[in-house]
């Protein structure tokens, strides 16, 4: 076994760090059961999930630790080269103090878990120095966690995960191994992070919150600080200080573990110890600073600037223009391929593959794409989608803003399907794309076909005619939400749509004078930090067009234009 002492930096050599609030509370409090909902921004991987797991291994030499994802793509794509990044801040590095992807040579002389590992699972998790494991968990392979033995949990982007797979899979494995770890206070311990919930899905978090008890979490700031004083007193015998230091930490190690019951029953002493806490991108202004701030402000849709940065709790607006959209029916986490051998093991690899559809399992790189388009002068959006048997896939929603147009959003999307065996595609596009642009006698439509072929897509361009009345539309999509097999279903990628079924769900209604209209209205008003000018309903729009041009006017490509087809509107 590798001498830990090596891995200590001389005091000489310590580095001095600054931990924000959020991760300052984290780390003193140290419950057995963290559950943090903390904007983009504040340092979450740094300062939560990197201390959790760092905090793990030391405490538990050999233990085997879970890190949760939704699908196997967004743990190698996302999550782990943000840890190791993480990670690195603390000043251990891959290739020293652990290896990803593969087990340890006999060369680097690192400890084997307590437990044995298959040889298999190697590839698809860490190994530190002390022969800790941290095995990733795809929720899209059934049963991933059967018949393991874990000593804790971890689950990053704790929104996108399965609230039921966590209570029957995950929380079942999270057992045994007291002869290893039975003394340490966070044997068994779990940490769930993420930005605020944007649906039903990742809600769950939320309500642990009823699980705390905030005096008691109270009473472990309160040791936590009489320990740091002792620590510091002075004018008192070393001896005396020690047992006294010995004695809080022994007290503050039991109360970080357990908890008096929140709801009282027959027989129930204790529980463990839960800490919840929320916390926005305000909370970590030192580090980033206001120009990072103001930047989010102005380059964030305002829902995920709300949700996202600012941590508020947004729920579906009531009868709204899309009311039968609906989390449980019609959104749906990728599915892994079934192996993790094909994903790359570099990281510069794993960048670049975030920035575009490799890491999009529900992507068919045969088939052609189709997508709509929205312009206007302060932001252009798009959606994308493919058609699977009689279901209408929305795989992908884009935007881009003001200096940006509506040929760098098209450049964009071509970028993030280059990869693509088959560059084939179909645009949608009403009577507003038939104006000219305005710094020429270039057409929005024009441009678009032009920057597809600049890149060489083939691309058809179907025009749709006017857009449908709001009435007819909003009855239509309501349909086809409802599951009116006279329309396509409609399925929504959760990942990659999130400000698209934002905007869907805030989209009001208001009665016209032909029937219901989408209440387009907040695009008139003044611009103000809750309903900002470049972000209202545009990419519902985008969505609107797209639904209509794939249900009435669908062509694959193989023809370059077909007949109109007439429907009551």
């Amino acid at each position: 076994m590798i001498d830990e002492q090596m891995f200590r930096k001389r005091a000489a050599d310590v580095q001095k760090k600054f931990f924000n609030k959020m991760q300052r509370a984290a780390m003193a409090i140290g419950a057995h059961d963290e559950y943090l909902v903390c904007s983009r921004g504040t340092g979450k991987s740094e300062g939560v999930d990197a201390r959790f797991i760092l905090r793990n291994v030391w405490e538990m030499p050999g233990s085997t630790g879970a890190l949760l994802s939704p699908t196997y793509s967004k743990a190698w794509n996302n999550t782990l080269p943000a840890i190791c990044h993480a990670l690195k801040t603390w000043g251990y590095i891959e290739g020293v103090h652990y290896v990803v992807g593969h087990k340890a040579p006999p060369s680097m002389n690192f400890a084997q878990p307590k437990r044995p590992v298959l040889m298999d699972a190697y590839k698809n998790g860490m190994h530190f120095w002390n022969g800790t494991f941290v095995v990733v968990l795809s929720f899209n392979q059934g049963m991933s966690a059967n018949s393991m033995s874990l000593d804790w949990v971890i689950g990053p982007e704790a929104k996108f995960l399965d609230y039921e797979k966590i209570k029957s899979e995950v929380n079942p494995a999270n057992r045994g191994n007291e002869q290893y770890f039975g003394n340490c206070p966070h044997h068994h311990s779990v940490c769930y992070t993420t930005d605020m919930p944007t649906s039903s899905r990742g809600r769950w978090i939320l309500d642990k919150e009823e699980e705390m008890d905030a005096g008691h979490i109270n009473y472990i700031r309160n040791l936590y600080r009489q320990l740091k004083t002792m620590e510091r007193t002075e004018g008192i015998t070393e001896e005396y200080r020690d047992r006294c230091v010995r004695l809080l930490r022994k007290d503050l190690d039991l109360a970080r573990k357990f908890q008096p019951p929140v709801i009282k029953q027959k027989g129930k002493t204790r529980e463990f110890t839960v800490f919840y806490g929320e916390y926005d991108i305000f909370d970590n202004l030192e580090v980033v600073g206001e120009d990072y701030i103001w930047q989010m402000y102005r380059d964030s849709p305002p829902l995920i600037w709300r949700t996202a940065f600012l941590n508020e709790r947004l729920f579906k607006v009531p009868n709204g223009f899309y009311s039968a959209l609906d989390d449980n029916v019609h959104f749906y986490i990728p599915s892994d391929s079934g192996t993790i051998d094909s994903l790359p093991r570099n990281w510069k690899s794993l960048i670049a593959t975030s920035a575009n559809c490799l890491g999009d399992d529900d992507v068919d790189y045969n088939r052609p794409l189709h997508m709509a388009f929205d312009s206007n002068a302060a932001i252009n959006s798009a959606v994308v989608a493919q058609k699977d048997g009689h279901t209408m896939k929305v795989l992908h929603s884009f935007f881009v803003k003001t200096p940006l147009k509506l040929q760098e959003l098209v450049q964009n999307v071509c970028d993030y399907y280059a990869p693509k065996l088959s560059h084939t595609c179909t645009v949608y596009y009403d009577s507003t794309f038939v104006w000219e642009t305005g710094s020429s006698s270039e057409s929005y439509a024009d441009l678009i076909e032009r920057v597809f072929e600049e890149n060489g897509w083939t691309v058809t361009m179907r025009f749709v005619g006017p857009p449908p009345q709001h009435a007819w539309k909003h009855e239509a999509i309501d349909l086809a939400l409802k599951g009116d097999p006279g329309y396509l279903a409609i399925r929504f990628n959760a990942m990659g749509t999130e400000f698209l079924k934002l905007a869907m769900e805030q989209t009001g209604i208001r009665q016209g004078k032909n029937g219901f209209e989408k209440d387009k209205t907040p695009e008139g008003t003044q611009d103000t930090p809750d309903n900002p000018d470049e972000y209202k309903t545009h990419v519902t729009d985008a969505f609107d067009t797209l639904w209509y041009g794939m249900n009435f006017y669908y062509t694959d490509g193989s023809e370059r234009s077909g007949g109109l087809v007439f429907i009551g509107r």
